[in-house]
C-alpha cells in the first residue's frame, strides 16, 4: 500500500471519530474514543434488549463465543485459553490470587497501580526494579532474580514513560529461571503488535477503553493451557455458573468447573460491553494492527521532532525503536496546569510521569500535532 493510498484511507477513518470535529484528542493512553461502527455494535443490542428482552439469549451467547474467538486470534491464543473480565484490574486479581503462593514477585517502580495492588493484597513479596532514564532494563530484573523469585509482573508498555519492554528478550530470562511471566497489555493491545506466542507470555491481563476503543467495563485475561490443565492448583478466587463446565446443568452438590479461561468469568455476561469488543477488533482487524503501528510510530516520531525545536526535553526512551510505543512524555514546568488550560482549548492530553503525556491513536493526524505544539508554544 503507498503512502498516498494510507494517507486517503487514513483520512476516511478519521470520519469515523465525530470526536475530531470537538476536540483535539491526544489521549487514547488515557481513554479512547469509540468509533462508529462500535457504537452502533452497542446501539443494536439495547435495541434488542428493548424489542426482544431474554429472548435473543441464545444469539448473545453465539456472539460472546464468537468474540472470543476473536479476541484470541489478535493476540494469537486459542480460546480456551481467553476469558472475559470487567477490567485490567480484575484480572490481575484473578493471576496473584493463583500465582501468589509461588513465591516472590518482581515488578519495578513504574507500573501503573493495577499491577501491583492485587500481590500487595495478597501479602506478595515484592521487589521493585529502578528505572533508569524511564527504562526497565533486562539486565537490571536479572540481577534482581535470587532463590525465592518465581513471578516477574510487568507491563508491555509503561503508562509514565512509553517504554516499551521487549517481552521475547524478557521471556528467555524467565523461561532460564523458570519463571512466570506475567504481562499488563493495556497500553499496547489495539496499538501495537501483541503475540502471546511469540513473547512466550504465561498469563496476560488487559482492559477495552483504551487502545482497544471498546468500552468500560471490559477486559481479557490469557491463561497459558498448561496452566489451564490444572484446575486443582490454578483455581479462580471466586465461583459462578458461568464459569462451569456446564452452564445450563444446575447443580447446587458440586463445583464442576471448566477446564478453560472461561471458568474466571463471573456472573452474568455484560453482553454489550462484550460486543462492544468485539466490534473494536473486527474494526482494528479489518485496518491491521501492522498499519496502526506504523501509523502511531509515524505521529510520535512526528512530535518528538517538533519538541525537539522547541527545546523540550522527551522523557520517553526514544533513542531506540523497540522501545518507543504510542506514548510520548516531555517535561513543562507547571504540566498539570498547562493541561487544564489545553483542556479549555479542547486541546485532550494528560499529565503523567512528571510532564505532559500525549498518546495519538491512528485516527489522528499531523494537524492534531501542529495544533498541539502552536499553543505549547505560547506557553514557553
Amino acid at each position: 500500500m503507498s503512502r498516498d493510498v494510507n494517507m486517503r484511507s487514513w483520512q476516511k477513518i478519521r470520519k469515523d471519530f465525530p470526536v475530531t470535529r470537538r476536540y483535539t484528542y491526544l489521549a487514547n493512553a488515557a481513554i479512547s474514543p469509540t468509533p462508529r461502527p462500535v457504537v452502533q455494535e452497542i446501539l443494536k443490542f439495547y435495541n434488542d434488549m428493548l424489542n426482544h428482552a431474554g429472548s435473543r439469549w441464545p444469539d448473545w451467547i453465539k456472539e460472546m463465543e464468537h468474540t472470543r474467538d476473536l479476541c484470541a486470534k489478535f493476540i494469537n491464543a486459542s480460546s480456551d485459553e481467553v476469558g472475559f473480565t470487567h477490567s485490567t484490574s480484575e484480572g490481575m486479581n484473578i493471576i496473584a490470587h493463583m500465582l501468589h503462593p509461588k513465591g516472590a514477585v518482581i515488578s519495578n517502580e513504574l507500573e501503573f497501580p493495577s499491577s501491583i495492588l492485587p500481590w500487595l493484597n495478597r501479602g506478595s513479596d515484592i521487589h521493585f526494579v529502578k528505572s533508569k532514564n524511564g527504562r526497565i532494563l533486562k539486565q537490571d530484573i536479572s540481577d534482581a532474580i535470587n532463590s525465592k523469585t518465581k513471578l516477574v509482573v510487568i507491563s508491555h508498555v509503561q503508562y509514565s514513560t512509553g517504554f516499551r519492554q521487549d517481552l521475547v528478550d524478557l521471556s528467555e530470562l524467565t523461561r532460564k529461571h523458570g519463571l512466570f511471566l506475567i504481562v499488563n497489555s493495556t497500553q499496547s493491545l489495539g496499538a501495537l503488535h501483541f503475540d502471546v506466542k511469540e513473547f512466550n507470555v504465561d498469563f496476560m491481563a488487559s482492559n477495552g477503553h483504551k487502545w482497544l476503543l471498546s468500552s468500560f467495563g471490559i477486559g481479557t485475561i490469557f491463561v497459558k493451557r498448561e496452566y489451564l490443565e490444572n484446575v486443582t492448583e490454578f483455581h479462580p478466587p471466586f465461583y459462578s455458573q458461568l464459569g462451569q463446565k456446564e452452564r445450563d446443568v444446575f447443580n447446587n452438590s458440586k463445583i464442576n468447573m471448566s477446564a478453560t479461561a472461561s471458568r474466571f468469568e463471573l456472573g452474568s455476561p455484560h453482553f454489550c460491553n462484550i460486543l462492544s469488543l468485539k466490534a473494536a477488533i473486527e474494526y482494528i482487524s479489518k485496518i491491521g494492527i501492522n498499519y496502526i503501528e506504523r501509523r502511531i510510530l509515524h505521529l510520535t516520531s512526528y512530535l518528538v521532532d517538533k519538541l525537539a525545536k522547541l527545546n523540550l526535553e522527551v522523557i520517553s526512551p526514544i533513542e531506540e525503536e523497540k522501545w518507543r510505543s504510542g506514548i510520548i512524555v516531555f517535561k513543562m514546568q507547571g504540566a498539570d496546569e498547562i493541561v487544564r488550560k489545553l483542556e479549555r482549548k479542547r486541546i485532550i492530553v494528560s499529565a503523567r510521569g512528571g510532564g505532559i503525556r500525549v498518546s495519538p491513536h491512528f485516527y489522528n493526524d499531523e494537524k492534531d500535532i501542529d495544533l498541539l505544539i502552536q499553543k505549547i508554544r505560547t506557553f514557553i
